[in-house]
């Protein structure tokens, strides 16, 4: 056993005092040894730990007494300024035994084996089998030159020793075979995001393509109901929010955030009206809400020169019907685009966009393409940036002042198979119930202006129709890249003529954009655009903003919280469950090995929706997936999104992120260039947040008097209302 007795074996048989480590070192080791022998309870791993480090430290005494040389001296290491020899050994065993005190029981017996070998034939393969294990998480320093003293013990090996050769060289082969990941998933010239998401995975080019069906995430394997309640009645007693009743939500969040939340949803769904099994965007947050859907859509809001968009401009209409503090926050990005494209090209690293003869681009329209995805990839990482360091840190209830992050990329992934948004998480995302007032307000004048004819025709967007009927306003030929990687090859642009309908009474109604304005760019309520730039006034945008900043949301859980004016809408959504055959919500919460509601009163702290729900469903194990997901018991810090709803949407956000190969594998100085990596790791006085910057960026002129649109205070805490304690 070891004890601390002051010559223990850690601190007398391991070091040496001629070559013992700082004590700080020693001390840690002792406590990482102690606590192996805690967790193991294993005395045989313990014997075989001890025995080796006496062999790596001081070699083997003989019977006389006499030291035997240590092992490590077969031959000295070559000049490195990293540790080598001893030195690398012990800090190698320090980061090994920090992993989950690196000790398995394979790695064990393998121990065990090699050390009751005779040390006059094996202590070389010895040297080797530890540098190996340790090397799984510490770098290996080659100037050991161990693989070569290995290979000449093993070279001098007789016809005798077969199996000990092959029993040390196939690990070998095994470990240089490991070093390079199959499949293989970056190949040199896929860098850049296609139009329509296609070709994120190389091995599977259609993974999250645009105009893909949904997926299903869970198979019901349970008897259908056959009494379902009419959805209309679903409505009424579950999810409506009673005439004069608000609940604010009790973290104080704000509308803003949910703004944020709009353009998350619009980006990963978008079903096609005549077939609620399709969706018309990527399954990637690309910011399709700004660019399109594909190659004509991003053509149609390019400029396509220097690789820059119009101004303020975006491409999905459905935002011009949202709240328009929505699409006020798309500008944001949009403006970052231009912002970072112009950067790039002043930056001009290595000569990168640089054209004409021996350059790398052969002309301007090359270098309006290199420079368009370049700045489309920095600004996709400045969201993705916000999404994990203001968004995902709302959901979780962590202060923006934390140096924590719930961070899905912090560790390597090698996404094979690229992510496809399933009909399950689609429905997970309806947060309706969210809605603050002064936005309530604004929904029932939007709703009470088209009528229930057009409520109806909003949630049935329509699909893409073919080539000859589509919109010209871009040419086919897309870039060169494109059609060389046989990625984005669409023929047809989005049809979203349903909304170019509804704009002429959108805009006399709300908007009141002037011809020539709307020459420019879509309306935007409570903003005008600037006829010589094209652009919205700063302060324009920021009041819209700062009303999603003052403006606290809704408790989202526990029922009876959707406006009434949705209700065409939330039927739509029960409907597409319906249709598409959803698993039962506790078939759902199985799935994600959770507990099942047992009775009523489980899901909801509300006495009338747990009735309702006995009358409607009969049974806990009935109730579909959309109503109990909306009804369920909010969690009890952060968004306070309902439990299961919660639990799925941090699943959903970490698996959109880690099976996107862009995200994972291309958002790196060589793709981004220096400046634009950079740019997109935000501020450290701001514990890595951009958003701050953007905004202070992209809305300098908020303020006559030259003030930022928001101050230090409430940048520091944009997605909680001012004094939400009281909540």
């Amino acid at each position: 056993m070891l004890v601390d007795n002051g010559t223990t074996a850690v601190s007398h048989g391991f070091f040496t005092k001629k070559e013992s480590m700082n004590n700080n070192l020693e001390k840690k080791l002792r406590n990482h040894l102690l606590a192996i022998e805690s967790e193991s309870g294993t005395e045989g791993l313990l014997n075989a730990l001890k025995e080796l480090t006496i062999h790596i430290r001081q070699g083997k005494s003989d019977k006389d007494g006499k030291k035997k040389r240590s092992f490590f001296k077969g031959l000295s290491p070559s000049y490195s300024s990293q540790p080598t020899g001893k030195a690398w050994t012990a800090h190698a065993l320090v980061n090994e035994l920090e992993s989950i005190f690196g000790i398995t029981p394979q790695r064990t017996n393998a121990l065990k084996e090699v050390l009751g070998l005779p040390l006059s034939q094996q202590k070389v393969l010895i040297t080797g089998l530890v540098e190996r294990l340790l090397s799984q998480h510490t770098p290996i320093n080659d100037r050991n030159n161990t693989f070569e003293a290995v290979m000449k013990v093993l070279g001098g090996l007789g016809p005798g020793h077969q199996d000990l050769v092959l029993g040390v060289s196939q690990p070998l082969i095994m470990l240089f075979y490991d070093d390079i990941k199959k499949p293989y998933i970056n190949y040199v010239g896929h860098s850049f995001r296609s139009a329509d998401g296609s070709c994120n995975s190389i091995n599977f080019p259609n993974v999250g393509k645009a105009g893909n069906n949904y997926v299903r995430t869970v198979n019901s394997k349970s008897p259908a109901n056959e009494n379902l309640p009419p959805p209309s009645v679903v409505f009424e007693r579950l999810l409506k929010r009673p005439e004069g009743q608000f609940t604010p939500h009790k973290s104080g969040v704000n509308m803003l955030l949910f703004y944020l939340a709009i353009l998350i949803t619009h980006d990963l769904f978008y079903t096609d009206g005549k077939d609620p099994k399709r969706n018309l965007t990527s399954s990637y947050l690309d910011m399709s809400f700004l660019y399109g859907f594909n190659r004509i859509d991003q053509e149609s809001v390019r400029q396509m020169k220097n690789g820059l968009l119009k101004n303020d401009q975006w491409f999905d209409k459905r935002l011009v019907l949202q709240p328009p503090g929505v699409a006020s926050l798309v500008l944001i990005f949009s403006r970052n685009h231009n912002y970072i494209a112009k950067k790039l090209l002043e930056n001009n690293e290595n000569g990168r966009f640089s054209y004409g003869p021996g350059q790398e681009l052969a002309d301007e329209k090359e270098l309006d393409e290199e420079l368009f995805q370049t700045a489309r990839l920095v600004n996709n990482a400045c969201f993705i940036n916000v999404v994990i360091h203001d968004y995902i840190r709302t959901i979780l209830g962590t202060t923006e002042d934390s140096d924590f992050i719930l961070d899905p990329l912090a560790q390597p992934s090698w996404p094979v198979y690229g992510n496809e948004v399933s009909i399950e998480f689609n429905l997970i995302y309806r947060w309706h119930a969210a809605i603050g007032q002064q936005d309530e307000d604004w929904l029932n004048s939007l709703m009470a202006l088209f009528g229930s004819e057009a409520q109806s025709m909003l949630t049935k967007p329509r699909h893409q129709e073919p080539a000859s009927k589509a919109s010209t306003t871009a040419t086919s030929s897309s870039s060169s890249v494109s059609q060389a990687t046989g990625c984005d090859v669409n023929s047809s642009g989005t049809d979203q003529s349903l909304f170019d309908q509804l704009l002429p009474a959108y805009n006399s109604h709300f908007a009141h954009a002037s011809p020539e304005e709307l020459a420019l760019g879509l309306p935007l309520a409570g903003a005008h655009r600037d006829l010589k730039t094209g652009s919205f006034g700063d302060a324009d945008l920021t009041r819209l903003l700062r009303r999603g900043y003052t403006q606290v949301a809704g408790e989202v859980g526990n029922g009876l919280g959707v406006p009434a004016a949705l209700e065409t809408i939330e039927i739509a959504g029960i409907m597409q469950g319906r249709r598409l055959r959803c698993c039962y919500f506790n078939e759902f919460r199985e799935y994600l090995n959770l507990v099942p509601m047992k009775t009523f009163e489980d899901f909801s702290e509300k006495e009338e929706v747990q009735t309702a729900l006995k009358e409607l469903y009969g049974t806990p194990d009935k109730v579909e997936l959309y109503a109990g997901l909306m009804v369920e018991r909010s969690k009890v810090t952060g968004l306070r999104l309902p439990y299961t709803m919660g639990r799925a949407i941090l699943s959903d956000a970490i698996n959109l992120l880690r099976n996107d190969r862009i995200l994972t594998n291309e958002m790196t100085p060589n793709t981004l260039t220096n400046w634009g990596y950079d740019f997109s790791k935000g501020d450290a006085d701001q514990h890595g947040r951009v958003f701050p910057k953007l905004i202070k960026l992209h809305l300098a002129k908020a303020n006559a008097d030259g003030s930022p649109p928001f101050t230090a205070e409430e940048l520091s805490n944009l997605f909680t209302v001012p004094g939400s304690d009281s909540f």
